[in-house]
């Protein structure tokens, strides 16, 4: 039904609004709190929100043995590896360009559906994949690789790559789930399990620092409450009713988001290179999903 597609795309353009914003929120937070702990609060806070709306609406909270594995994967890679590579990247990068490294998420979810689909891919697509690695050697701008901070930099891009990676594995996953779990229940599952995962690791690898300046609790409280639960939940709701390189074709919008609001907010910089990287990448995002109607995942 055309209703339904419209409140589909609409609120994966939401979703992608919300975690464009991210990047330079979760930037300010890092000023004051260490990137595992960070997505650690922030999904344990999550959780609890939609923990509690699930209760009050008497949602089934009972996990047969399948679903239970199902949404602890999840959780291990769409909350918790993806959110430490992003983090500790953004840590060592810019928001800006970290935004534009996000273009390439959709080439990434190509690749993996075909991994695990056995897709084959044209020669247009082949072409806009090849684009989409020229695009991001241009975000990178191999001139300004020289000294440590540059190296800092190149790693920071590399882990986003990664989260790139377990973001499509999750895209993929979560469309499975969403057959049989509503898009809040999904979400708070995910991220518990996400949670219970980081904890440990940040036990291990980090200390608690206090106290958190205002300007941290206010970040922590945006990335919970809107860029997690509602952006999860909004991503899910959509994904859900198309095809899941369909809906993270529509988080091309991400980069432009991002570098607009750590333009706005941070006063980062983005050179005249990067930004015909961020533009070729798109064009070989656009090229390489053209027959996209065709990739739905299979029943």
């Amino acid at each position: 039904m055309p209703t339904s597609r419209t409140s589909s795309i609409a609120s994966v353009v939401v979703a992608a609004f919300l975690w464009g914003t991210s990047f330079t929120v979760s930037k300010l937070a890092l000023r004051s709190i260490p990137p595992l702990s960070l997505a650690w609060i922030r999904f344990v806070l999550a959780s609890a929100i939609l923990l509690t709306w699930l209760v009050v609406r008497h949602e089934d909270l009972r996990l047969d043995r399948r679903a239970f594995g199902a949404m602890m994967l999840g959780g291990i890679l769409g909350y918790a590896l993806n959110h430490i590579f992003e983090n500790v990247g953004l840590a060592l990068s810019t928001a800006s360009e970290i935004s534009l490294m996000m273009g390439v998420f959709p080439v990434l979810s190509l690749l993996v559906e075909r991994l695990v689909y056995h897709r084959r891919f044209s020669r247009v697509a082949v072409g806009g994949i090849a684009l989409s690695v020229v695009g991001v050697v241009l975000i990178i701008d191999p001139r300004t690789l020289g000294g440590a901070l540059a190296g800092k930099r190149l790693l920071g891009d590399g882990l986003i790559i990664l989260s790139g990676i377990c973001w499509a594995f999750y895209s993929i996953l979560v469309k499975n789930l969403s057959r049989n779990s509503s898009a809040s229940r999904t979400a708070m599952f995910q991220m518990l399990f996400g949670s219970i995962f980081l904890l440990p690791l940040v036990g291990a690898f980090e200390r608690p620092v206090f106290p958190v300046p205002a300007e941290g609790v206010w970040a922590v409280i945006y990335l919970a409450v809107f860029c997690s639960v509602g952006g999860y939940s909004l991503y899910n709701y959509g994904v859900a009713r198309m095809a899941s390189t369909q809906a993270v074709n529509i988080l091309n919008l991400v980069p432009v988001f991002g570098v607009l609001t750590s333009w706005v907010v941070l006063h980062e910089t983005v050179t005249a290179i990067q930004l015909a990287g961020g533009a070729v990448v798109l064009l070989g995002v656009l090229l390489s999903l053209r027959d996209s109607s065709l990739v739905a995942s299979p029943s």
